[in-house]
């Protein structure tokens, strides 16, 4: 039994032609051609529609939903260590359940089937994951300034026993090791980091060079840049992940240009908190592997990779006072196909091809805002709002159905999120 999406306009091909794609269990099993023995429950007439592949949030933190609206039009400083980190220290595990839920219910509305997280109670996201069947990377923040003390202590603990119940909950989540940043973790705590990684297994994600004040002090305290120090303490030979990399030296870039290194833009958040803009067109000149995210709801406000692209887009060429940078081709390729590299699924989502994983969305073209449809790229990323997003299918389950959420009660959400949040 599977699902049969009849009569679709799959991107990047011409778009007067339309296929059938059928899926089995998790996986595209054909395209074009039923499989041999295919049987459908399901089959959603996609005509006038396009299927693409969801978009990869390589960069986010779920439960931050919580903190929407919540501390905007302040200084990063004041931002981070006097309005966000002080209310977080109040949050409990079932407030995070709530605030993942909601975030996940804007993530599938607008098109995101897979995230990458740093995330305060680790099983609470797995769960919420599960539930809004959603897929998940999920990592826990290490900060400290000793790897044996004990906040760092239980966070690895912490983070060792979601992934424990993971398994228990019969969840696809996956998992990475974090350092949340450099100005937060001793060079102890950095190497304990790299530590668990090996042992584990597992690739390493953390923010790095994000605002001038870090890449300054970094250079005054370690006598070197940001993504210098990361290479220096051997972080930068393992797989990981960095968000931002905003600031730069010209010696950062062939560090970076590293197959088994991701940079992760957050072009949103970064401009909201006036820490700059990413130099991603120069980045992809020097072969350095891009992914796009929104960074936390306390930062960016929504959760909506089709904004992102859009403003990762427009920045780019505003930026480099070139128009033909960051085509909108291949900003949805660093939406979609970086993005899994990124966030540790390498080459099986993100592209649309008989055995890849079916993780789809599918697009109303004949949204007013995507008429005339001339080129199905360009619309994707200069015109759309998210909102033409009707079906998405996840793990090849379907979770929204015209526009119906299928795994999350939105009454319910709405009565907890309110419940919540009149604390604050």
């Amino acid at each position: 039994m599977g699902i049969c999406i009849k009569n679709a306009h799959l991107l990047y091909d011409d778009r007067k032609t339309r296929k059938d794609v059928y899926i089995e269990g998790n996986t595209i099993a054909g395209i074009g051609r039923s499989p041999e023995g295919f049987r459908a429950d399901t089959v959603i007439d996609a005509s006038h529609k396009t299927l693409m592949p969801g978009l990869i949030n390589a960069h986010t933190h779920v439960y931050m939903s919580l903190f929407r609206n919540f501390a905007d039009d302040v200084p990063f400083q004041t931002w981070l260590f006097e309005r966000i980190l002080p209310i977080e220290d109040y949050l409990t595990a079932e407030q995070c359940y709530w605030g993942d839920m909601l975030n996940f219910a804007e993530m599938i509305r607008t098109g995101t089937t897979a995230f990458l997280d740093q995330q305060m109670f680790t099983s609470s996201c797995v769960k919420a994951a599960k539930d809004a069947g959603i897929r998940p990377v999920i990592s826990r923040g290490l900060v400290g300034t000793v790897r044996t003390e004990e906040g760092v202590v239980r966070r690895w603990r912490e983070a060792q026993e979601s992934m424990e119940y993971a398994k228990e909950l019969g969840s696809n989540a996956t998992f990475m090791v974090a350092a949340h940043a450099i100005y937060t973790c001793s060079e102890d705590v950095l190497r304990f980091v790299l530590d668990a990684a090996k042992e584990k297994g597992l690739p390493i994600t953390a923010h790095l060079s994000e605002t001038k004040q870090e890449y300054n002090d970094c250079l005054k305290e370690h006598g070197c840049t940001p993504v210098q120090y990361f290479d220096r303490l051997g972080l930068l030979d393992h797989e990981i992940t960095l968000a931002h990399c905003v600031w730069l030296a010209d010696e950062d870039y062939k560090l970076l240009a590293r197959p088994n290194v991701h940079v992760v833009t957050n072009p949103a958040s970064n401009a909201k908190l006036a820490n700059g803009f990413a130099p991603v067109a120069r980045m992809l000149r020097e072969g350095i592997d891009v992914a796009l995210g929104t960074d936390g709801a306390a930062s960016d406000n929504t959760q909506n990779m089709f904004t992102a692209m859009h403003l990762l887009s427009l920045m780019q060429k505003g930026v480099e006072q070139e128009s033909v940078v960051l085509s909108a081709k291949e900003t949805l390729k660093i939406a979609t196909e970086n993005g899994a590299r990124a966030a540790g699924f390498g080459d099986c989502l993100g592209k649309i091809g008989e055995g890849k994983k079916a993780d789809l969305i599918l697009i109303d073209e004949n949204a007013p805002n995507m008429l005339p449809n001339f080129d199905i790229s360009s619309a994707l990323v200069y015109s759309a709002t998210g909102m033409e997003v009707t079906d998405s299918i996840i793990d090849g389950k379907l979770v929204m159905k015209d526009k119906e959420l299928l795994t999350i009660d939105e009454e319910r959400l709405r009565f907890e999120i309110a419940k919540i949040t009149d604390k604050f």
